[in-house]
């Protein structure tokens, strides 16, 4: 099966594939940490996540995860997380919030880059993220604004999450 490149959060993933043990355990460590569920250790977390694989290239494996649970999602956009598959174990290398995930072509450190894009009733935001050989950082960010039409993109820093 072809992993996906466009992923909408707003939506289950088209392909949905099995959330492997190690990606759960994680997951668990990172609800507990960042978000507000409630949760203890009988909590069934993997029915609040759609999982598909992402085609980060160079034949690497890796998953993205995203959630329709509110406790964590934001109001106008969803968290997603992407976990790379290395030595029989997987590892988060991104998470974020967002509508709007997709893979591009062009790549660093061997992966491709990836794009994410949120807008607002005014403003589109996009940030690109590239892999630095460890983790995906944030590092080309811009801003559009809606109205008047025909606006260009601005570039802004980027924010950490």
């Amino acid at each position: 099966m072809v992993a996906q490149r466009h992923f909408y959060l707003e939506e289950r993933f088209k392909h949905q594939v099995t959330i492997p043990r190690d990606v759960l355990r994680l997951m668990r460590q990172e609800i507990k940490r960042k978000h507000m569920c409630r949760l203890d250790e009988s909590t069934n977390i993997s029915p609040w996540f759609s999982a598909s694989r992402i085609d980060l290239g160079a034949g690497e494996t890796a998953l993205i995860l995203a959630s329709d649970q509110m406790c964590l999602n934001g109001v106008d956009n969803n968290w997603f997380w992407v976990f790379l598959r290395r030595h029989r174990r997987h590892r988060l290398v991104l998470t974020g919030g967002t509508l709007s995930v997709d893979v591009l072509r062009s790549a660093n450190f061997g992966l491709r880059n990836l794009e994410t894009n949120v807008a607002t009733a005014n403003t589109n935001y996009t940030n690109i993220y590239k892999f630095n050989g460890s983790v995906y950082k944030a590092r080309v960010c811009s801003e559009t604004a809606l109205f008047p039409d025909n606006q260009k993109p601005k570039r802004v820093p980027c924010r950490s999450q």
